[in-house]
C-alpha cells in the first residue's frame, strides 16, 4: 500500500526520503504513536516497496497524489506533518519547493527535518560547517533547534523543527549541565570521542560501512574536525567564550548506537559525588535521560541497555582536575527518528512521550 488511512483524531504525517534507514526507524516508531498516522511515505522511486521489516506491503507513493491529498488537509484547516528524511543538501531544496509550491498554505504545516540543513542559524558558520552556502539563509532562523532537554519551550507548538546530529545529541548532553554551571576551564581543550555504529552512514553500503570492513575493526574519521562540533559550539555560545573543542569521532563494529566519553577540564575542585548530583538535578525531570547511580548499579552505561530505546544513560566521574562523563544513546532513535517523534509530540501538544519506547532491546 502507499499510503495508511488516517482518523479525524490522528495527524497525517507525509514523509519525504522514505526509503532511508533512518526513514524506517521513523516509521517503525510511528506505528506505536497514537496521534500520528502515516498519509504518505515518498521516495524517487514510486511504488517501490518499502522497509520490509515494518511487516506490511508498504509500498512509495505517487508524489502528486500525496501532494494533493496534503493540499487539501491545510485547506480545510486540518494538521498536518511533513517529515524530510533525505539527504544533507536535499531537505533543504525539497523544502523550498514544497513550500512554494502550497504558497500561504505552507505556514500552516508542521515540519520536522531530520537532516542537518536547517540545524545551524547562522548562515556563515553553515558555509564553514558544510562547505557551502545555504540555499535559503533566512529559513535558517525560522527552524527551532530540536533538542528537547536544551530547548523545550521553543518546541512547544512550533511549526518548523531541525532534529539534532546523533554525536551533537550525545556531545552537548555530556557537557551542558556542567557549562551551565560554569564548572569547566576554558583555557583547556574539551576532548571527546564518539564511537557510532555503520547505521549512521544510511542504507547504501560503502567501503567503509560494509560488514566485512567494519567487523571485529575500529578506526577513527573526520579527525581534526566533526561537522557536529558546529552544534555543541551553537549550544555553548549563549554561555560566554568558547572553549577549544576537540572531538574525534570513530566507526565501530555495530550496527547501532553510540558510546560518547568526554574529557571535560574543572575550572574548580569537585568530587564525583558533587559532580554526579550536578547532573542528576539538570536531568531530574527528563524522561529520556538517566544518571546513573554507582550506589545502586553500574556507574557506566552501555549500548545494549539504550539501543532500541528513546533513553539516554549518562556516567559522571571525576579524576583529580577532569570531569569524565560518559554517554549512551541509540543513533536511530534517540540520535534520529526517536528525537524526531519527540519533537513533534512537543509541536502538535502530544504528551512528549507518546510513542516512544524507553527500553532498550537487552540482548541484540
Amino acid at each position: 500500500m502507499a499510503t495508511t488511512t488516517t482518523s479525524a483524531a490522528t495527524v497525517p504525517v507525509f514523509l519525504h526520503g522514505a526509503r532511508g534507514m533512518l526513514a524506517g526507524e521513523f516509521l517503525r516508531l510511528l506505528e506505536l504513536h497514537p496521534g500520528l498516522a502515516l498519509a504518505a511515505a515518498l521516495s524517487r522511486e514510486p511504488g517501490v516497496e518499502l522497509h520490509r521489516h515494518l511487516g506490511g506491503d508498504l509500498r512509495a507513493s505517487d508524489p502528486s497524489t500525496a501532494a494533493r491529498a496534503l493540499s487539501e488537509h491545510l485547506a480545510r484547516g486540518e494538521r498536518a506533518v511533513l517529515v524530510l528524511a533525505l539527504p544533507h543538501g536535499e531537505s533543504a531544496r525539497a523544502w523550498l519547493a514544497l513550500r512554494s509550491e502550497l504558497g500561504p498554505r505552507s505556514d500552516a504545516l508542521f515540519v520536522l527535518d531530520l537532516s542537518a540543513d536547517f540545524r545551524l542559524r547562522d548562515p556563515e558558520l553553515h558555509r564553514a560547517t558544510y562547505g557551502h552556502a545555504h540555499p535559503s539563509a533566512a529559513e535558517l532562523a525560522r527552524f527551532a533547534y530540536g533538542l528537547p532537554e536544551l530547548r523545550r519551550d521553543t518546541l512547544r507548538g512550533a511549526r518548523r523543527v531541525a532534529a539534532p546530529g546523533c554525536f551533537a545529541t550525545a556531545m552537548q548532553l555530556a557537557v551542558l549541565p556542567a557549562a551551565e554551571a560554569h564548572l569547566l576551564a576554558l583555557d583547556r581543550p574539551w576532548i571527546l570521542n564518539g564511537i557510532t555504529g555503520s547505521s549512521g552512514s544510511g542504507n547504501e553500503p560503502k567501503p567503509g560501512t560494509h560488514h566485512p570492513h567494519r567487523h571485529g575493526n575500529l578506526w577513527a574519521y573526520s579527525v581534526g574536525g566533526h561537522r557536529h562540533e558546529a552544534e555543541l559550539a551553537q549550544a555553548l555560545a549563549p554561555l560566554g567564550p568558547l572553549p577549544e573543542l576537540a572531538f574525534v569521532a570513530h566507526s565501530g563494529p555495530f550496527a547501532r548506537g553510540i558510546h560518547l566519553g568526554a574529557a571535560l577540564p574543572l575550572a574548580r575542585r569537585i568530587d564525583t559525588g558533587e559532580a554526579r548530583a550536578l547532573f542528576a538535578e539538570r536531568y531530574r525531570d527528563e524522561p529520556f535521560v538517566e544518571v546513573l547511580d554507582p550506589e545502586s548499579g553500574p556507574s557506566t552505561p552501555d549500548l545494549r541497555s539504550v539501543t532500541g530505546s528513546n533513553r539516554v544513560q549518562l556516567g559522571v566521574a571525576v579524576q583529580g582536575s577532569v570531569l569524565h562523563v560518559l554517554v549512551t544513546l541509540d543513533n536511530l532513535v534517540k540520535g534520529g527518528a526517536g528525537q524526531g517523534i519527540q519533537c513533534l509530540n512537543l509541536m502538535l501538544g502530544f504528551a512528549e512521550t507518546a510513542g516512544l519506547p524507553r527500553a532498550g532491546l537487552g540482548v541484540a
